[in-house]
């Protein structure tokens, strides 16, 4: 299947929270456009952008998407929910744009100018911090709050940290959450949060937090344990938040008891703690179980790692193929029933899938074209 978008296409961002696709299109002249598809209906519409969109990025948070259009000089902001634009100037050949979704800030590397244009997503106001020569690209880790940004005439990366790390040894934790990875849209989070004041040290307040973002109205988790003391077990309050399939970011706030709770339940205040940022993915599992004849009374038995090695049931079918793939969806290796030797794989989350065609079932909801298959999670450790 293909979708006609507009002409010489070069970018394209997807946001999981609406399913909208936005694919820069350089056009002829200076008509650069932007389509944006809808991925429930494949239908498209086009939104105007500047002279040759170079690079498009989206905040999923907030339903905005950020244009940098090369020979204009600017960057195109389209609101996801109405379409409408609005330009921002930048640097001199604007040519890759990422964005921070938990400050809601966006980073455009501008090619010529040496420079990266900051763009303070709420007020749409920026700043200019300087980078190296050729600036080729630009990566963001909101879990750190570092930007990365790729200088092509250098053969270096610059390394810009947005606000200066302090540790006001008011920490939260959050209990792991195994892989990084979760079904679930709202799966239970705890942790604990600490006051380490030396001396003077006063009792904890509790904790905010919010998905994906510390720039919008908190929500106040729900303590445990220890209540009043300088050591609290916390369990995470979602209200009306939920995961998306995909890339998530949990944010938390930990406050001790002096904390003023006028400005923002605390932020910004000197008694607020260490804003803590974690990534979680949000995966589908599917669970498959081997077809068996009223006669065959044996259970195929799941995946099992034993000293290095991947072990399927030999009672499944060795016609069908079944592979490894990483938590990214790379495939790592075929697998057969019996012994898979897996010593040379890095710790982390993975997934088996199984293949198989079953007669009959064309157009059955069992998958297309008669592929049933089923996806099973495994957690290689050291």
């Amino acid at each position: 299947m293909t979708l006609a978008v507009g002409r010489l296409p070069e970018a394209v961002a997807v946001n999981p929270a609406t399913n909208k696709i936005y694919v820069a299109s350089r056009g002829i002249g200076q008509n650069g456009t932007v389509t944006v598809i809808d991925g429930a209906t494949n239908e498209t519409l086009t939104v105007p952008a500047g002279d040759w969109p170079r690079a498009v990025a989206v905040n999923a948070v907030t339903n905005k998407v950020y244009v940098a259009n090369y020979n204009s000089g600017t960057v195109t902001v389209i609101d996801g929910a109405t379409t409408d634009t609005l330009t921002v100037a930048a640097g001199n050949g604007p040519y890759a744009v990422a964005v921070n979704p938990v400050t809601n800030r966006i980073y455009v590397a501008n090619l010529h100018g040496g420079n990266v244009t900051v763009i303070d997503g709420a007020t749409n106001s920026t700043l200019s911090v300087t980078a190296g020569a050729e600036l080729w690209d630009v990566a963001v880790n909101p879990v750190a709050n570092r930007v990365y940004v790729a200088n092509g005439e250098t053969d270096n990366v610059t390394v810009i940290t947005e606000v200066p790390i302090d540790d006001t040894e008011v920490r939260a934790e959050l209990d792991p959450v195994p892989g990084c990875t979760t079904s679930l849209a709202q799966p239970a989070l705890t942790g604990k949060a600490v006051n380490r004041w030396t001396p003077n040290r006063t009792g904890m307040m509790g904790v905010v937090n919010r998905l994906n973002t510390c720039q919008q109205c908190w929500n106040v988790a729900t303590i445990t344990s220890g209540q009043g003391t300088d050591s609290i077990t916390w369990a995470w309050n979602w209200c009306d938040d939920s995961l998306v399939l995909g890339e998530n970011f949990l944010v938390a706030v930990p406050l001790e008891d002096q904390a003023g709770t006028t400005n923002n339940l605390g932020l910004g205040t000197p008694f607020a703690g260490n804003l803590e940022v974690y990534p979680v993915y949000r995966m589908e599992y599917y669970v498959g179980q081997q077809e068996r004849t009223k006669s065959d009374g044996r259970r195929a038995l799941g995946p099992t790692i034993v000293r290095g090695s991947l072990l399927l049931s030999r009672t499944l079918n060795p016609s069908t193929p079944w592979t490894l793939f990483s938590i990214t969806g790379q495939k790592v290796m075929s697998l057969k029933p019996g012994q898979n030797d897996i010593r040379h794989l890095a710790p982390g989350v993975y997934f088996i899938r199984e293949d198989s065609r079953v007669p009959g079932s064309e157009g059955s909801a069992r998958g297309v074209a008669g592929c049933a298959s089923s996806a099973r999670k495994v957690v290689i450790q050291r």
